[in-house]
């Protein structure tokens, strides 16, 4: 440790040792007398009771009371402010458990305890006005360590002066001052030698009152570097050379100017801190500096405080800077106004997009760059009525005369106490996307044309592929049910061969059919009451004769709630006949396939009990909550998870080995697909490779409300047992054995041939007609009981024919049952029936075994 020189012991006589002692007391007392009667400090001593004993010159000049006002007058309690004091008694009452009085019992409690105590406390002035103050609390006692009153000591909170103890001049007063921890309090003589070194100094600094005192000058305890530095500040401040040492640290106070300082410490362990230093010159009766006094406060927490500050300012700044980057970066013109659209900020695209710079788009109204100004107008007015607009189209019109189309978007945006500051607009030039709505409108135009061209198509090619099978599926019915005579067994086995492939043929044109309308958008539903359990069954008898070949088990399982649910029969007869099919087809001998049904929530809907991998297809946004889930299970060969995701796709089959060894177009589940997604529904597959599969269709169960009523269909080619069925429920057959006169009307002879054969005398009289016009004149002349009539025919068409029927009051009422290969529309449907009382049957179904489709066509054309 360095040594200053000073208090070394120089020996000598008793008599010398005893001056020499005298003038050390003497010393310390002028010491202590100008530590009391420092004005920076408000230094307040009471009796046990705490009636002021002592009030000094630091406490009259800061709460404007002469000591005689106070002393053995009133207690510190009578100046503080009354609700801190109620506030400070409740706070000690719950920390310490114990009821503590609103009074001087407040500030002293701690301290008559012996727990050091340092608080805010706000003093009452005389005058009336509040002054702010940290107060330091010390019980002060006697040789036998009984309270005999109390020390508060203050420093002014208001200039954020912190402040040490003040030294008194003796007895329990000085001791209770430097008793205190909280400040370090240093005092030296002249030349700046330490003299006292307080506990709060021991505390912060590390070091024992022996080790400095008479040893070292504050300055030795400081950072060299600061002391350097502050005399070279001082130098230049008052224009005279400033040693750096000690010097430097009191140059001010000596002077009798206040000052107030940040200085480093150095502690004993070479640790550092920050502090705040106060700095007064003690002085004698004459007013000679006798030494120095250095109250010092931890500035480590202040410290803190300012470096979190810093960062935070940082952070604003790089926040500032990361938004104005976003702002720049964005590819639309962005802008801010006040809320009378005068503009206060813009970006660079806004710039480049009106051509001027950021000064003149600064301060000059919104609307003078918009072609439309009381457009852009309306929008801020809408913006501050709204909190917002979105997608305003308005064109801007840039310096050089150009005019760019945008889309305006805007909205409100307010300050913290959410008052309104202006708008905050983002301008996007659209002249693409104008240009590509324009391109879309036109190729919508064609792809309008495209579509309908593509349903006349469609149309075209229904009739013209279904007429020829209209011969071969017919005759070959006729044949095999032994209407033109009987037949060997082998010429039996060989119709029926034709009749199967005729059939067979029919279904894929069907399914090829089916498929381009749902995809063109051209298939509608035709929803009626079904008996679910019905189709079901049904179903499975279409598929039990290929089953029972390959020693198949078939099982229905259906549940009790099911009811009779408003469905697309055809439709959904041919996705559950596509699902057994598929099924039966890649199952093993002696395997088994379960067909079952049952009502769902919406939630259940893509879900599939079991381990199985599950693949599913998203459910439409729709209005339906409840569905009807129809699975169909194998344990046939399986699917693997990565081939799952091919499936459901056209003309697809998942290994090209399957495709030699299993026969089939790949179109069943396509349509499966196709078919439950026009309904509203959706489907998944579960299956693991070489355990089997089951395949899902969710249909929403429709109200009746949604379920609405169509009119049965009949589609060519058509069996006997079809038209048979057709024309009882028509009353045109019946067991009575009275003859009818049917009229058959088609452009093709051999399919008038065939229908012919289906009605052989002497139940019913067959009139041919191979045109329009002939049927319009046959019918007026013989009004048959029943006119079958093709609606596809050239020039008459079959709709020109029952036009002319109706209107006719003498054919008006004659039944019509309308063959047609033509895909039916809602405008078809609502031209034959325009008269509901005379409401035309229309034969369009189609891909039913004979036993089947006659039952549905039975129960769809009975009569009211």
């Amino acid at each position: 440790m360095p040594k200053t020189g000073y208090g070394e012991g120089a020996g000598g006589p008793d008599g010398v040792m005893e001056s020499k002692r005298k003038k050390i007391l003497l010393k310390t007392g002028a010491l202590q007398d100008a530590i009391f009667n420092s004005a920076n400090f408000s230094s307040i001593a009471t009796d046990e009771k705490g009636v002021i004993q002592i009030f000094n010159v630091g406490a009259e000049r800061m709460l404007g009371y002469a000591a005689v006002d106070v002393v053995n007058q009133i207690t510190p309690a009578n100046i503080s402010d009354p609700q801190e004091l109620i506030a400070r008694a409740t706070a000690l009452s719950l920390e310490l458990d114990t009821p503590i009085t609103p009074g001087f019992e407040a500030l002293v409690f701690k301290a008559s305890r012996g727990i050091e105590d340092i608080y805010e406390l706000t003093y009452i002035c005389k005058d009336g006005s509040r002054l702010p103050a940290i107060v330091s609390v010390t019980a002060l006692r006697d040789a036998q360590e009984n309270i005999i009153g109390y020390l508060l000591i203050g420093t002014d909170n208001t200039a954020r002066k912190q402040a040490e103890e003040a030294l008194l001049k003796a007895g329990a007063l000085q001791t209770a001052i430097f008793n205190s921890a909280n400040f370090s309090s240093i005092a030296t003589d002249a030349k700046g030698v330490i003299q006292l070194f307080n506990v709060g100094a021991e505390r912060m600094l590390g070091y024992a009152a022996a080790e400095v005192m008479n040893k070292i000058t504050p300055a030795d305890i400081s950072d060299s570097q600061e002391v350097i530095m502050r005399a070279e500040a001082l130098s230049l401040e008052v224009g005279t050379t400033i040693a750096p040492g000690f010097e430097a640290l009191v140059f001010k106070a000596a002077r009798g100017i206040e000052d107030i300082y940040e200085l480093t410490y150095i502690r004993k362990d070479g640790s550092r801190f920050p502090a705040v230093v106060s700095v007064t010159a003690l002085r004698d009766d004459q007013g000679a500096i006798i030494g120095y006094l250095l109250i010092g406060t931890d500035n480590t927490a202040r410290k803190q405080v300012e470096a979190a500050k810093a960062l935070t300012d940082q952070r604003l700044r790089d926040q500032q800077f990361y938004t104005r980057s976003l702002i720049e970066s964005n590819i639309d013109a962005l802008m801010t106004t006040d809320p009378q659209g005068i503009i206060s900020d813009v970006n660079q695209q806004m710039m480049s997009l009106t051509g001027r710079t950021r000064d003149e788009l600064i301060g000059a109204p919104c609307k003078n760059f918009f072609t439309d100004p009381v457009r852009a107008d309306a929008a801020i007015r809408r913006v501050l009525t709204e909190n917002k607009v979105s997608n305003y189209e308005l064109t801007v019109r840039a310096q050089n005369g150009e005019e760019t189309v945008v889309s305006y978007n805007a909205a409100t945006f307010h300050d913290r106490e959410r008052k309104l500051q202006g708008v905050f607009a983002a301008a996007r030039d659209v002249t693409e996307r104008k240009r590509f709505e324009r391109a879309l409108q036109e190729k919508n135009i064609e792809l309008e044309h495209a579509s309908g061209m593509k349903s006349e198509f469609l149309a075209t090619m229904s009739h013209e592929l279904r007429t020829p099978l209209n011969a071969i599926i017919g005759f070959s019915e006729a044949l095999k049910d032994g209407l033109m005579g009987q037949m060997s067994a082998t010429q039996q086995e060989y119709i029926g061969d034709i009749f199967t492939s005729g059939q067979h043929l029919l279904s894929l044109i069907n399914d090829i059919l089916d498929l381009s309308k749902v995809e063109a958008g051209m298939m509608a539903l035709e929803l009626e009451e079904v008996d679910l359990n019905n189709l079901l069954s049904n179903s499975l008898s279409i598929v039990r004769e290929k089953a029972a070949a390959q020693h198949i088990n078939l099982e229905l399982e259906t549940s009790d709630d099911l009811g009779v649910p408003h469905l697309d029969m055809r439709k959904t007869k041919q996705i559950v006949y596509n699902m057994l099919s598929n099924a039966v087809k890649f199952s093993a001998n002696r395997g088994r396939v379960t067909l079952s049904a049952r009502r769902v929530s919406r939630n259940t809907v893509g879900t599939l009990p079991g381990i199985w991998p599950v693949h599913s297809f998203p459910l439409a946004d729709n209005e339906f909550n409840e569905f009807l889930e129809i699975c169909v299970t194998d344990n046939g060969i399986g699917i693997s998870k990565e081939n799952m995701a091919k499936l459901f796709q056209a003309f697809s089959q998942i290994d090209s080995s399957l495709a030699r060894k299993f026969e089939g177009t790949g179109l069943g589940l396509a349509m499966v697909k196709q078919l439950t997604e026009l309904q509203g529904g959706a489907v998944a597959v579960a299956s693991a490779e070489g355990n089997g599969a089951r395949f899902a269709v969710w249909l929403p169960l429709r109200t009746s409300a949604q379920a609405a009523h169509t009119l049965p269909l009949v589609q060519k080619p058509i069996s006997s047992n079809q038209l048979k069925a057709s024309l009882t429920n028509l009353g045109v057959l019946s067991g009575e054995g009275h003859i009818r006169t049917v009229l058959v009307v088609d452009n093709d002879p051999k399919a008038v041939d065939m229908i012919a054969a289906f009605l052989p005398p002497p139940a019913y009289s067959v009139v041919r007609a191979y045109g329009g016009i002939e049927a319009i004149a046959l019918a007026q002349r013989l009004r048959p009981d029943l006119v079958l009539l093709d609606l596809m025919m050239p020039e008459v068409s079959g709709f020109d024919v029952v036009l002319a029927l109706r209107r006719n009051a003498d054919t008006a009422c004659i039944p019509i049952l309308a063959l047609t290969s033509k895909q039916i529309t809602v405008q078809d449907r609502a031209a034959l029936n325009s008269n509901p009382d005379k409401a035309i049957r229309i034969i369009e179904k189609a891909g039913f075994n004979r036993v089947g489709f006659i039952a549905e066509v039975t129960r769809a054309l009975s009569p009211n």
